[in-house]
């Protein structure tokens, strides 16, 4: 390989949920195996090659994460399509177009979750790429840190049932009360319910984006046209 890099969504979508993944795994390996050992907080050191295995898992958790998370939605393209009532007519416009190019016009049109994949990669191959990127890697992010928080919660819930838990502090032993572990859960409870409207927000942006460009470039290249020969004929 002459490069090696990350893309926006090998960190967001991957490596940020795996993060958490492994602190929930590592919380639970903690409230089950090590009941009663304090945690050291300011005295963990470790070497680069342990943050690169870090690293590493982190990656792969994101990846386990991203399967799980994958299984608990339906798939969004159908979805949203299926829900946008205010852009119903650039859908049915946009299936009847796909239809008439495919030559199923006497049949039945593609599904929603066809239409949006094809609208999708329409965009794509025509170059109108707009916003893609950031709609794909939060739409990525979001879905894996649901999966990842609910993990967590999970993880510290255990850890509440089971007593203990206490942080090892430079100057003294900091015991984590029950009270103190059920405030942490509801944080991250009400983060779970904001990242799952954030991931259906951007998968829609997402659906919607691919629509919005099919419909642009078969009914308005003209526009575009229009423009560029005004642009000429004014030079």
């Amino acid at each position: 390989m002459d490069k090696l890099s990350f893309t926006l969504y090998e960190i967001f979508g991957y490596f940020l949920p795996g993060a958490i993944g492994v602190i929930a795994l590592t919380i639970l390996f903690w409230a089950i195996f090590l009941p009663n050992t304090a945690i050291p907080v300011a005295s963990l050191e470790l070497s680069k090659l342990w943050y690169f295995g870090l690293v590493v898992v982190c990656y792969y958790a994101g990846h386990v994460l991203q399967g799980i998370s994958r299984s608990l939605f339906k798939n969004p393209d159908e979805y949203f399509l299926n829900h946008q009532t205010d852009m119903a007519p650039l859908v049915k416009r946009a299936q009847e177009q796909m239809a008439t190019h495919l030559g199923m016009a006497q049949t039945a049109p593609p599904s929603p979750a066809v239409t949006a994949r094809l609208c999708d990669e329409l965009a794509v191959q025509y170059g109108q790429l707009g916003d893609r990127d950031v709609f794909v890697y939060r739409e990525g992010f979001y879905r894996g840190s649901f999966a990842a928080f609910i993990l967590l919660d999970l993880a510290l819930f255990v850890r509440c049932v089971i007593s203990g838990a206490a942080l090892r502090l430079p100057a003294e032993v900091f015991p984590v009360s029950r009270w103190q572990l059920v405030f942490v859960i509801g944080v991250v409870t009400c983060s779970v319910l904001f990242l799952l409207r954030r991931y259906k927000h951007f998968a829609a942006l997402r659906v919607m984006r691919g629509v919005l460009a099919y419909v642009s470039l078969a009914d308005f290249r003209e526009l575009g046209k229009k423009s560029e020969d005004a642009k000429k004929t004014a030079l």
